[in-house]
């Protein structure tokens, strides 16, 4: 596997700047170069929130400015989790963005054009851990543990019943890997799945995972039969508060919410008010329209509402999983083949 042309691949996310893993990047042809690009020492990336672009060089890169700009400017490959805001001038030799995670929205704010680059997310790497928690919670919810929990610190031998998953109905917004992943997982418990997904009922794979498969217009037709639901669509202009309060009015009295996408598809001034109602018995975040979400946001104190800082994805095989398959895309690039996980970028607002 040979190429002339120089190939500079920066690695713009932290964690991935280990020896190790750039020697195997190295490995796969001659032609590669790998560059890094810098932050401060003792910086944290994973506690930055991602989906707004940063100013170059950002805060927390100060004293590397001039590394920042050499690794930009020669990038011909870049994989990355934050990006900065307009991208395409600080790397104006960018011809693809590989994600760490499945969201992509940080990109399109970042001015990333579809004309010139192709973008890559880790869709499907995620999916099994995160469609764990999404089980977990809705056993957390549905078997009442938090109550369980309380009469124990209390030292009340209360008799504390739970409701079965066996025929219950769960509607997945999303059949991605993490919505057929929690799809897999729910059916193997009895539960009745119905899909919505963006191209609409048709045959393949999702339609044999879920029971009835619903376009988007449906979307209130499929919430009015779900006793809870799953939220795990990308992020997009057509998917912004998709869950707000015509939709939330549209679902069953008393179905559970659990959001593992991203802030942005659930409008939480709605969730808020269908849950002091009442309609809503239960919600379940880990992802807020805000990140971090300030302490005086009302929903920390919403009443069976539960929280988690967006980690939903467990991190203990994560981040050897995501440079397999960016190492498999590399490969695929050199040789000039197609690349896994192209998003559908005019689907998700690309310029």
């Amino acid at each position: 596997m040979t190429s002339k042309k120089k190939i500079v691949i920066c690695l713009g996310y932290p964690p991935l700047q280990q020896e190790s893993y750039v020697r195997r990047l190295q490995a796969i042809d001659p032609c590669i170069e790998v560059v890094e690009l810098p932050v401060d020492l003792g910086t944290e990336t994973n506690d930055i929130p991602p989906h707004e672009p940063h100013e170059e060089p950002p805060a927390w890169a100060a004293s590397v400015a001039e590394e920042r700009r050499l690794a930009l400017e020669q990038a011909e490959v870049m994989v990355a989790l934050h990006v900065s805001s307009d991208l395409m001038r600080h790397a104006p030799n960018l011809r693809w963005l590989q994600g760490i995670g499945a969201g992509v929205d940080q990109f399109v704010a970042a001015g990333v054009t579809r004309a010139q680059t192709i973008v890559t997310n880790a869709s499907g790497v995620s999916a099994g851990s995160m469609s764990e928690f999404v089980i977990g919670r809705l056993l957390q919810i549905w078997k009442r543990f938090p109550e369980m929990e309380e009469h124990q610190r209390a030292h009340q031998y209360i008799r504390t019943y739970g409701r079965s998953f066996v025929g219950s109905v769960v509607g997945i917004v999303g059949m991605g890997s993490i919505g057929r992943a929690v799809a897999v997982r729910a059916k193997a418990m009895g539960v009745k799945i119905l899909g919505l997904k963006r191209s609409g009922p048709q045959p393949g794979p999702d339609a044999d995972l879920a029971d009835q498969l619903f376009g988007p217009e449906s979307l209130h037709e499929m919430l009015g039969q779900c006793d809870a639901v799953v939220v795990a669509a990308p992020a997009s202009p057509e998917t912004r508060h998709m869950i707000n309060d015509e939709s939330l009015a549209a679902m069953k009295p008393g179905c559970v919410l659990v959001n593992v996408a991203r802030g942005s598809l659930v409008d939480s001034a709605a969730l808020l008010r269908a849950m002091e109602s009442g309609h809503i018995s239960a919600a379940a975040l880990d992802v807020f329209e805000e990140e971090p979400l300030p302490a005086d946001n009302l929903l920390w104190d919403t009443e069976n509402l539960y929280m988690s800082a967006h980690s939903s994805v467990s991190v203990d095989r994560y981040l050897d999983d995501i440079f397999d398959l960016f190492e498999g895309n590399v490969i695929r690039y050199v040789k000039g083949e197609t690349l896994h996980n192209a998003v559908d970028m005019k689907a998700l607002g690309f310029k």
